[in-house]
């Protein structure tokens, strides 16, 4: 962008000493290089005003025979003429002048640009400005009042999408995930906010600003630059776990995670996760994902997960999901779940309030859900805030073994369920490198009766820390974290946290009712390093002495 500000300090003199306006002629134009999505169309001259005089730049003596002197004059009005009434509007809103400010060309320079920035992103990315009249402002000779002509250009095409760094992903998919179709007329370009959009879809480790490329035929190029990042990752976390009361030793729990994510190009991603916990549980997800099926903005989802309990229990649940992106890190869903318990040899037997253990049960669920995020960067964000609400609804059939008297009978039970997952978390910037994060968990379900296997775990590194993994089981379970954050690098960050959990357990033919809150507090860091990025935590709670410390590694290596 350029502004001919000669022009403009060659008028204000003849202003100051008298001149005549109706001689003042248009000829200060403005044109955007560059501004908020980068945009950069053909330069165009700029066109020198006619009888002004190249001395009455630099402070020495113009054709008027007085040095130009801008702080003589304020700036009493500016009025833009040649956009419509919307644009308009967000003009004044978004780049005000500097209205009853002392006048100075420069800044009026800076001005124009903001005007044109905005213009661009609003889209009119060809979009020129000139200053067509300067006069007296009213009666008062020491007010300008400035009208500023804005020629809104050609529209601008887009031709297609470049993608820098990309090895595998194919521009098909970048304009999908920008919600932007080649050949049509670019109405707006937010750079910003087209980089949050499509960072938002977890697909790279980093995005780029995005960038408008305009050529001579007014079509454009949107150039984005990326870090695509392995096509999978494999995760593995250990955590030692002190004794409990009665052992010698401590345990050692495991998990393992394979994703794959966008290996083919097209935003496909895959996953499998293994759980080894404590008191012989074992658990297994698989899921996959398709972002645009068939070519629609529909996203699909299918999973499978299992559950095993040593001897009590054994669970399984079949999943699926249809997504749909309502507007940039908006996007509402529609699931199902399939699930099936069945009980293993402990589980046959008859509880205390003579009702067997572990019952066979299935159910169905449906569910809606909605989720909203506006987070500066994926992958270690500084700034914004996320929240996700599943609401889910359905029906279970239970099939057990009770004593009344004394026989033992069959019955079959019918009940409605619901189920509550939510999360959210803000992040708040402290200093230049520290970010302070609140944020929530809440699991609920509601229910006639309970089962063992109808319960919500809880507990361990990944839901309530400072405690063992899946130490409790409720049908509300939830915390609120509170957590510090010093920045190290990109992706990289030592923290301190406080969890505060809530437990509401039932009565089920196993255990009774009760209801606890548990706090848990402790220290961490996520660093990168060469085999990939490693994270590190050790975790108390009040319950045990400094010794009684939960310790969990992890680290993801690139495949």
């Amino acid at each position: 962008m350029r502004i001919e500000t000669r022009f403009v300090r060659a008028l204000l003199c003849a202003v100051l000493t008298g001149g005549t306006f109706g001689a003042l002629l248009p000829g200060a134009f403005a044109q955007s290089e560059g501004g908020a999505g980068g945009a950069v169309p053909a330069e165009k001259p700029v066109e020198q005003p006619v009888g002004l005089a190249e001395e009455g730049v630099a402070g020495e003596p113009n054709a008027f025979g007085a040095p130009p002197d801008s702080t003589r004059a304020t700036l009493g009005a500016v009025r833009i003429v040649g956009l419509d009434p919307v644009r308009l509007r967000i003009v004044e809103a978004e780049a005000p002048f500097a209205v009853d400010a002392p006048f100075d060309p420069l800044r009026l320079e800076t001005d124009i640009g903001r005007m044109l920035s905005v213009l661009e992103r609003e889209g009119l990315p060809l979009a020129t400005a000139a200053v067509e009249t300067i006069a007296p402002f009213g009666d008062a000779a020491d007010r300008l009042a400035i009208t500023l002509r804005v020629e809104p250009g050609p529209p601008v095409a887009l031709r297609g999408f470049e993608l820098e760094g990309a090895r595998r992903t194919q521009p098909q998919l970048a304009a999908r995930l920008a919600g932007m179709k080649p050949g049509e007329t670019i109405l707006r370009f937010d750079a910003e906010r087209l980089r949050r959009r499509i960072e938002g879809k977890e697909l790279f480790e980093t995005t780029g600003l995005p960038a408008l490329r305009i050529a001579a035929d007014t079509t454009a190029v949107v150039r984005i630059p990326i870090a695509e990042g392995p096509p999978g990752a494999f995760d593995l976390v250990l955590g030692y776990l002190p004794p409990s009361e009665g052992e010698r030793r401590g345990r050692v729990t495991g998990s393992g995670h394979l994703a794959l994510r966008n290996p083919f190009g097209r935003g496909l991603a895959a996953s499998l996760r293994l759980n080894r916990l404590p008191d012989q549980v074992a658990s297994i997800d698989v899921s996959a994902a398709w972002p645009f099926a068939f070519g629609l903005p529909l996203g699909l989802e299918a999973g499978f997960s299992g559950l095993e309990e040593d001897s009590t229990y054994s669970k399984r649940a079949w999943r699926g999901q249809v997504r749909y992106d309502l507007a940039p890190g908006l996007s509402a869903f529609a699931g199902f779940s399939r699930e099936r318990a069945a009980p293993g040899q402990a589980g046959v037997r008859i509880g205390p309030n003579g009702r067997q253990i572990a019952p066979s049960a299935q159910a169905r669920f449906f569910g809606l859900g909605v989720r909203f995020s506006h987070l500066d960067y994926f992958s270690n964000p500084t700034k914004g805030f996320y929240l996700e609400m599943n609401l889910e609804s359905g029906r279970k059939e239970r099939t057990e073994s009770h004593v009344v008297g004394l026989d033992t009978l069959r019955s079959r039970t019918l009940l409605e369920q619901q189920r509550l997952y939510a999360t959210g978390r803000w992040f708040v910037p402290i200093f230049s490198r520290s970010v302070l994060v609140t944020g929530m968990d809440l699991r609920a379900l509601l229910s006639p009766e309970y089962d063992r296997s109808d319960l919500f775990r809880f507990g361990g590194a990944t839901s309530l820390r400072g405690y063992d993994e899946d130490r409790f089981l409720g049908r509300i379970v939830g915390r609120a974290l509170i957590e510090y954050r010093i920045l190290i690098d990109a992706v990289s960050y030592a923290y301190a946290f406080f969890d505060a959990g809530y437990v509401d357990r039932p009565i089920t033919p196993d255990a009774q009712a009760a209801a606890s809150m548990r706090p848990g507090y402790g220290a961490g860091v996520r660093f990168r390093t060469a085999a990939g990025l490693v994270n590190m935590s050790a975790a108390l709670n009040p319950e045990g002495g400094p010794g009684d410390i939960r310790i969990h590694a992890g680290v993801s290596f690139g495949l």
